[in-house]
């Protein structure tokens, strides 16, 4: 509820959040975006990562979820910028979710630039900012159990498996949470 009340407050309009290395902005609407999201969920390491194995996106596809996505008022989706390249590196976002009975939900999806302490920075910028400016408790998630390299980085972060369950694949994923006492300082 509190990312709705957020967001209608502000007319759907995200803040910039600027990092040391990235910085987390609106999805920008731009024809070289769209192409860059779409090579991205061409990737099959990505795909997997995202259990979206069989999904095939058109371009039009991938502009029509954003504008959906932009337009939520249960949805916070940045844009995950390179701060020196000034370059899209993937994406993040915060929404009110079904799976958790409407609590909050994060994800995030690395385009080619995975092991540089970007996801980390990234997830801490936004963490910071649902439990400081949008005064959430607590922040959940997904991930498949063979993901381990994001495993990895929501235990850095403090998240803590709390249950698993299977996808509508069979395909095990880890319930993790994450209370508001984790807070980073940046």
């Amino acid at each position: 509820m509190e990312i709705e009340n957020y967001n209608r407050k502000n007319k759907n309009k995200l803040p910039v959040i600027t990092g040391e290395k990235i910085i987390l902005s609106p999805i920008p609407d731009s024809k070289e975006f769209y192409k860059l999201y779409h090579e991205w969920l061409k990737n099959k390491d990505i795909k997997w990562k995202l259990g979206e194995e069989n999904m095939k996106y058109t371009l039009k596809e991938i502009k029509k979820m954003h504008d959906e996505w932009k337009k939520d008022f249960k949805n916070m989706t940045f844009c995950i910028i390179n701060k020196e390249t000034q370059e899209p590196i993937g994406d993040i976002n915060l929404f009110e979710s079904e799976e958790f009975n409407n609590n909050a939900e994060i994800s995030i999806m690395l385009g080619n630039h995975s092991g540089k302490g970007f996801g980390t920075e990234a997830s801490q910028l936004l963490i910071n900012f649902a439990f400081k400016k949008l005064k959430l408790k607590e922040i959940y998630l997904s991930v498949y159990k063979d993901n381990l390299p994001a495993i990895g980085l929501y235990k850095k972060l403090g998240f803590k498996e709390y249950g698993k369950t299977k996808d509508e694949d069979n395909r095990e994923e880890i319930l993790m949470k994450l209370a508001i006492q984790k807070v980073f300082i940046i």
